[in-house]
C-alpha cells in the first residue's frame, strides 16, 4: 500500500461540485505539484480538516478552475494514511484533467473499493463495516438505510465478537474437560457444555433469519398485480405509481412479460408487478409469461387480486383463487365506471368474508382506498423489520449459516458420546465463519472480489 491512488468520489458529470480524492504517503506532495494555495502558503504547512482556496494548476503552471483542497493527514483518515481531496465545480472535463495531473505528479488510479479497502486493512473499519458503505451507497429506503448505519457503527460486529467470546469459553471448558475426564460431575460439565452451544446456535440461527428478510428490505417487497387478461392490471399499475408505465389497450393478453416499478412506501422500497393474465392458452411466448406470473405470485408479499366487474367469473378467476389463497392479498373489483356483471356476493364465494375495494383505474376512483389497504398491509410487513444490525449481505449470511451448521453438529455429538476433544473441531470451524464476516481469517482473493463490487471512488 506504499503508491497513492487517485480517484473521483463524486460521479462524473455536470454540477455543482466535484471532488477528486487522494491517498497514500505522497498524496500531499502530489496535490501541492496540482493545486496552488491563494493565500500563498505552502500546502504541506496547511493545517489538518481546513479548507483552502486554491487555483488548479496544469504543468504549465496555468490556471484550469479554482476549488478548495482539505487535508487529512494519517491516522486521523479515512484509510489512516494521508488524504487530500480536492472540490472542484464538476465538470467531467475539469475532473479527468485534475486527474491526469495527478498520476503525471506520481500517484496512480484507484481501483474499485480501495480507499475502503485500505481502510480495513489499515485497521480503521471491519469488513463488516466496509461492506455496509457499498451498501449505503446503494440503499433504496430510508428503513434499510438505518439498518446499514447499525452496521457501519460496528454494532453488529460487537454481537459478532459476543459470539466468539462465548465460543471461545466453551473451547476452555472442553480443555478443561480433556484434561480432568475422570473427575466427578464430568457428566454435568458436558450438560453445561451441550447448553451453552446450543444458545449461541439459537442466537446465530435467529440473526442468519432476520437478515434474510433484511434481503426483501434491500431488493423491494414485492407486490405482484395479478388477475386474467383485460382486467385492467396494467392501467392499476399506472394509476398506482401515476405514470404510463404499462402499455394499455383493449386488446387481451397485451402484457406477455411482467413489468417492475420500484416504490416507495412508509419507508420500504416495494417492487410492483403487473403480470401476463393468467389463462389458457396455446400461444408459446404467452405461455411463458403466464408461467412468470406464478412464479411472481410465489414469490410476492402481498398479491392484489383484479376483477372486472364488467365482466362475469370465469374458470380463470377460479384459477387463481388457488393460486393465492395462502398469500396476503387484497381483493380489487376494477372497472366500477361500468355496468356491473359481477357481484361482491359471488366474489365473496370465492373469498369468504373478505373485504373487496372498488376501484376505477382508468378515471383513479378508489386508488387512494386501495393504497390506505396497501399501507395497512405494509405496515404488517414492516413490523418484522425493526432491526439494529443484520447480516446484510450473501456472504455474511452464508457464513452465519455454516456456523449455526456446525454448532449444531458439535452439539448433536456431544449428546451422542461423540468424544469432547472431536467436538471442539466443530466450534473451531464455527469460531473461523464467525471471524471471516469481520475480515478476519480470510482469503486475498475473496477480499479482492468483495471490494470489486465499489465504485472506484470509494
Amino acid at each position: 500500500m506504499s503508491e497513492t491512488i487517485v480517484a473521483a468520489s463524486t460521479p462524473l458529470g455536470v454540477g455543482a461540485i466535484g471532488i477528486v480524492k487522494l491517498s497514500g504517503k505522497d498524496s500531499i506532495d502530489v496535490a501541492s505539484k496540482v493545486c496552488r494555495l491563494r493565500s500563498g502558503r505552502e500546502i504541506k504547512k496547511q493545517p489538518n480538516f481546513k479548507l483552502a482556496l486554491c487555483d488548479i494548476i496544469d504543468a504549465n503552471g496555468k490556471a484550469l478552475d479554482e476549488g478548495l483542497v482539505v487535508l487529512m493527514r494519517g491516522p486521523f483518515s479515512y484509510t489512516r494514511e494521508d488524504v487530500v481531496e480536492i472540490q472542484v465545480h464538476s465538470s467531467p472535463l475539469i475532473i479527468q484533467k485534475i486527474i491526469q495531473l495527478c498520476i503525471i505528479k506520481g500517484a496512480r488510479l484507484a481501483e474499485p473499493g480501495e480507499f475502503t479497502k485500505r481502510a480495513f486493512l489499515n485497521g480503521r473499519l471491519s469488513l463488516n463495516q466496509a461492506e455496509s458503505i457499498a451498501e449505503i451507497v446503494k440503499a433504496q429506503s430510508e428503513k434499510a438505510l438505518y439498518s446499514l448505519y447499525q452496521n457501519l457503527r460496528g454494532i453488529f460486529g460487537e454481537k459478532i465478537n459476543e459470539w466468539q467470546k462465548s465460543l471461545v469459553f466453551i473451547q476452555a471448558s472442553i480443555q478443561v474437560e480433556c484434561d480432568f475426564s475422570d473427575r466427578i460431575g464430568a457428566s454435568d460439565i458436558q450438560n453445561t457444555i451441550v447448553n451453552e452451544i446450543n444458545a449461541v446456535c439459537q442466537n446465530i440461527k435467529k440473526q442468519y433469519d432476520r437478515s434474510k428478510k433484511f434481503q426483501n428490505i434491500k431488493n423491494g417487497l414485492l407486490i405482484v398485480i395479478c388477475g386474467k387478461p383485460n382486467v385492467g392490471k396494467s392501467s392499476l399499475l399506472n394509476a398506482i405509481i401515476g405514470k404510463d408505465r404499462a402499455i394499455v389497450t383493449p386488446i387481451p393478453g397485451t402484457t406477455r412479460d411482467a413489468i417492475e416499478e420500484l416504490y416507495l412506501i412508509e419507508g420500504l422500497p416495494f417492487r410492483f408487478v403487473d403480470t401476463a393474465g393468467i389463462h389458457e392458452s396455446q400461444n408459446d411466448i404467452e405461455k411463458i409469461g403466464i408461467e412468470k406470473t406464478k412464479k411472481y405470485l410465489e414469490e410476492a408479499h402481498l398479491v392484489i387480486v383484479t376483477f372486472d366487474r364488467s365482466q362475469e367469473l370465469e374458470s380463470e378467476d377460479y384459477k387463481i383463487v388457488d393460486l393465492v389463497r395462502k398469500k396476503p392479498h387484497i381483493l380489487v373489483l376494477n372497472k366500477s365506471d361500468l355496468t356491473s356483471k359481477i357481484e361482491k356476493k359471488e366474489i365473496n364465494q370465492l373469498y369468504p368474508g373478505e373485504k373487496i375495494i372498488e376501484i376505477s383505474a382508468l378515471s383513479g376512483k378508489g386508488i387512494d382506498r386501495l393504497m390506505d389497504i396497501v399501507i395497512e398491509e405494509v405496515k404488517k410487513i414492516k413490523d418484522n423489520y425493526d432491526e439494529d444490525y443484520l447480516a446484510i449481505n450473501l456472504r455474511q449470511q452464508n457464513e452465519l449459516l455454516k456456523a449455526s451448521l456446525y454448532l449444531e453438529q458439535a452439539r448433536k455429538s456431544l449428546e451422542e458420546g461423540v468424544p469432547i476433544d472431536v467436538v471442539s473441531i466443530d466450534i473451531d470451524a464455527a469460531l473461523r465463519c464467525l471471524k471471516r464476516i469481520n475480515g478476519e481469517d480470510i482469503d486475498e482473493k475473496i477480499l479482492d472480489t468483495i471490494f470489486k463490487n465499489f465504485c472506484i471512488g470509494k
